[in-house]
């Protein structure tokens, strides 16, 4: 049979062995021994029951066998029959019950193999040991101590053994090994680049030798902590880089930090303007920009004005050209920009890019407006008072002529049918009588008609001049009033549209003329009507409070053809309308406009053409006010 070769030397071993059990009853026994027994004529089925003559070989075997399960020590005999020397020996020290029989030098050369091993065991774990200790240990002083004592186990004799290791000039180890008698010694050098930089020394105090492999396991050991050594300067020289590096990269991060901090705060400050950066080159890309809406890409004039083509007179071109910075003002949909334009130079002195800011002066815009549209109207004031005044006297005394004349020739006509009546070649003014008699009433009708019309302008004149005639001194429950006092005008626009309301519960009352805002609510509705032409429309009536700036808003929406910007500029302008053809005299909305400035309140247009018109009159509430 073919064993495995890594086997056969325990193979060999089972086959020469015997294991006898108490009563020395054979339990096993290995092919080549029992080949043997069976030759010397000794069978194993008898030995166990069978009583052999004291003299006889097989006796003697049976008396070792117990003397050494007694015993629980190993003994001795030797066989003539089968021409060797063989050993009985206990399993083990605490059970007696088993005993091994083999041939004595089988026995021998197990037991010097296994010498050898446990010897070849304790230099690996030596090595072993060493290694782990030179690679964890914290620092090289604690590894190389450490190593002594690694190096005394791992010798056949540790209790004789004295180990001195020298590195660098410092001593590790047996401290007073030197004062022993020494009978055997090791000195093997650490060298490391060929520099002695170290001395192992091993001695024994005992008369015994040293082993030739442990002769060899100090000069390995030497070769280990050479390399612990230049491991631990390595180690001590990269530390020493990574201080440098670390302090540096602190140094580093400091600065990284501050430079992250200080553009952290420049992209706040940049992102917090509320007027749209940009930067721009020469073929009007955005490079970087404040909003997030307009990004760090595209088109100036798209992201900016949702332009397809660049915008007629662009300041930007006259900075790119001029390398100077350039101001103008731009309309565009209703709305005003400011754009401002700076030049950014590169190395060479020329414009490299352009930066440009862009400001919504719409707002402005509007403000200024209203302001001119109050100086107008204060001039327009003081102007229509004495011009009322001096309309208004002899638009009396026509008014009052025109009527007595009127009534005169009511009672004149008979006379003048009966003079007639026999001289009809006559006429008045070179008309026929019957054509006079027929037109003169009209004629009268049309001026009585057109002094009332002069009448109601200087009324509205007069209005419109009034400046503080009554104290705000009502307290306004704004809701109320457009329910309540607004009846006429329902009944007056019900052919041109509908009324909605969208009251909030929660408006508080203020101080104010109550007559005034009516009057001020009435002129509002009847201009929505006028501006729906077609069919019913709708007009909504909106209130609500606004917390944050404390104000009463009133939205007055209709669904009218709507107004173009210049239409929209002009409103408020005394005597300017729309609908001359139909008896407007343009003093509604300014009329308004007046009453809204007497409670401090402000209004504003939102107006699209086809769409309609949205009114928004905000007027401010006090705080001790009473709700």
């Amino acid at each position: 049979m073919e064993y495995l070769p890594q086997f056969k030397l325990v193979i060999e071993l089972f086959k020469n062995v015997i294991v006898f059990e108490r009563d020395n009853k054979v339990v096993f026994a290995g092919d080549k021994i029992k080949k043997s027994f069976e030759d010397a004529g000794i069978h194993f089925a008898e030995f166990q029951e069978r009583e052999y003559a004291e003299k006889s070989e097989e006796y003697q075997m049976k008396e070792t066998l117990e003397n050494a399960r007694v015993s629980q020590l190993p003994r001795t005999f030797v066989s003539k029959k089968l021409g060797n020397v063989f050993l009985f020996f206990p399993v083990s020290h605490t059970n007696s019950d088993y005993i091994i029989f083999s041939v004595k030098d089988k026995v021998l050369q197990f037991s010097k193999i296994e010498r050898e091993l446990e010897a070849r065991i304790k230099e690996l774990e030596c090595l072993y040991s060493i290694s782990h200790t030179l690679e964890s240990s914290k620092s090289l002083s604690e590894a190389i101590e450490k190593c002594t004592q690694h190096i005394k186990e791992g010798f056949q004799h540790p209790k004789h053994t004295k180990v001195v290791i020298e590195q660098d000039g410092n001593m590790f180890g047996d401290a007073h090994a030197l004062k022993y008698k020494r009978y055997n010694e090791l000195n093997v050098d650490i060298k490391l680049n060929k520099k002695k930089r170290g001395n192992i020394h091993v001695h024994l105090i005992k008369k015994v030798k040293f082993l030739e492999e442990e002769e060899t396991l100090i000069r390995e050991i030497s070769g280990k902590i050479a390399r612990a050594i230049e491991n631990n300067e390595k180690k001590n020289a990269l530390e020493e880089q990574q201080k440098i590096l670390i302090s540096k990269n602190e140094t580093l991060v400091k600065l990284t930090e501050q430079l992250q901090q200080g553009s952290e705060n420049f992209k706040t400050f940049f992102e917090a303007i509320a007027d749209r950066i940009i930067v721009i080159d020469p073929d009007y890309n955005i490079i970087m920009s404040n909003k997030d809406e307009i990004g760090n890409s595209g088109k100036c004039y798209k992201k900016l004005f949702n332009a397809d083509h660049k915008c007629p007179n662009c300041n930007a071109v006259a900075t790119f050209g001029k390398g100077k910075n350039s101001m103008m003002e731009k309309s565009v949909d209703g709305k005003y920009f400011l754009m401002r334009s700076y030049p950014i130079f590169d190395k060479e002195g020329e414009v490299e890019r352009v930066l440009e800011v862009c400001r919504d002066i719409t707002l402005n815009k509007q403000l200024e407006s209203q302001l001119i549209q109050s100086y107008k109207l204060a001039s327009l004031g003081k102007l229509v008072a004495g011009v009322a005044h001096e309309i208004n006297n002899p638009n009396t005394f026509i008014l009052g002529n025109l009527k007595i004349i009127q009534e005169a020739f009511y009672d004149i006509f008979p006379i003048l049918d009966h003079y007639f009546d026999g001289h009809r070649n006559e006429k008045i003014a070179r008309l026929p009588y019957d054509l006079f008699k027929e037109n003169i009433s009209i004629l009268i009708g049309d001026m009585i008609e057109g002094a009332n019309r002069t009448k109601q302008i200087v009324l509205d004149l007069r209005n419109f001049a009034r400046k503080d005639e009554e104290a705000l001194s009502d307290v306004v429950d704004i809701n109320h009033l457009i329910k309540n006092h607004l009846t006429f005008t329902q009944k007056h626009i019900k052919k041109q549209a509908q009324i909605t309301f969208d009251l909030d519960p929660n408006v508080p009352e203020f101080n104010g003329s109550i007559q005034k805002l009516e009057q001020l609510l009435m002129n509002m509705i009847i201009n929505a009507s006028q501006a729906i032409e077609n069919g019913v429309g709708l007009i909504t009536i909106k209130t609500e409070y606004d917390q944050t700036s404390k104000e009463v808003v009133i939205k007055i929406t209709d669904n009218g053809k709507g107004m173009d910007e210049k239409t929209k500029r002009n409103i408020f302008d005394p005597f300017f309308t729309t609908k001359r053809d139909k008896g407007g005299s343009g003093l509604g909305l300014s009329i308004s406009y007046g009453i809204i400035k007497d409670h401090h309140g402000k209004i504003e247009v939102d107006s699209t053409l086809g769409l309609g018109t949205t009114f928004t009159i905000r007027i401010p509430v006090k705080l001790n006010d009473k709700k």
